[in-house]
């Protein structure tokens, strides 16, 4: 019974081992054999047929469109220039704020609503204006011809002037008034109080220094009829709110700048021409 037992035993071991054998070159002939081909064959023909090259060269044409995406998107954008709008300028802090700077460069205050420069636009109620267009509108009325110059960028600049004073007609305005109004801003810059019947004629009826001044500013400014979208000349029909009065203040501060206030009161003008005694030194 006990060779028996070890006979079953060893028969046992050698069966074992056989399976095991078995499962190895199974395994072998799994990882080496001809079943390995077609999958080498496939890979193969696919490679021949271009479709990895192609869609190599579609992921690349993608990450150069998403570049192209990129940069488009982090760009800088130039916004179109806004208009100065005057009835927006006590609600808009910006704008407020940005007159409010102008005229006390220029020593204004209350006498103009807005400082303009000329390749800026404005608006009154509906109707938006280029500085620009005005410009040419007004020298066009007088036969002469708007000469511009281009800055490096290519923007339309002036040859001289840069800075207008822009004053809406109010009801019960006159051009007179205004003037004064504005000459008696600048000299308040300057020290120099302006009596409010200054601009009146003397004893004799005869005009005034201030009262010259103010009649020949009527040949400096520029009257637009925003609704007409033209300029006018009657300056006796100031219509509120639909028309405008346009200074070129370097102009006018040139003319003020040269007055000596204490011989104002000898002052000559003769309806167009005005001629300035010379500063006592």
């Amino acid at each position: 019974m006990l060779l028996d037992r070890g006979k079953n035993n060893k028969k046992t071991m050698g069966l074992a081992a056989a399976a095991v054998v078995i499962i190895l070159v199974v395994l072998v002939f799994f990882f080496t054999g001809p079943s390995d081909k077609p999958l080498e064959n496939t890979l193969t023909a696919v490679k021949n047929d271009g479709s990895t090259e192609n869609s190599q060269q579609a992921s690349k044409n993608a990450d150069a469109l998403a570049n192209k995406q990129r940069r488009v998107v982090t760009g800088k954008i130039k916004m179109p220039q806004q208009a100065i709008d005057y009835q927006a300028l006590e609600a808009d802090g910006d704008q407020k704020a940005l007159m409010q700077e102008r005229k006390k460069t220029l020593g204004i205050k209350k006498s103009l609503d807005m400082i303009v420069k000329s390749d800026e636009s404005f608006k009154v109620g509906e109707s938006t204006v280029s500085m620009q267009n005005l410009l040419e509108k007004a020298f066009a009325q007088e036969g002469k011809v708007y000469e511009q110059q281009l800055s490096e960028n290519g923007k339309v600049l002036p040859t001289k002037i840069k800075a207008y004073g822009v004053y809406v007609v109010q009801p019960g305005d006159n051009l007179w008034n205004i003037h004064f109004g504005i000459l008696r801003d600048y000299y308040a810059a300057q020290g120099i109080s302006v009596e409010t019947r200054a601009d009146e004629p003397g004893s004799l009826g005869l005009s005034s220094g201030i009262g010259k001044i103010l009649k020949f500013s009527e040949t400096m400014v520029i009257i637009y009829n925003m609704v007409e979208g033209k300029v006018v000349q009657d300056i006796n029909l100031l219509e509120p709110l639909s028309k405008v009065v346009v200074y070129n203040m370097e102009a006018v501060f040139n003319l003020l700048k040269d007055i000596n206030y204490d011989n104002v009161n000898r002052i000559q003008f003769d309806g167009r021409n005005i001629w300035i005694p010379a500063s006592q030194s």
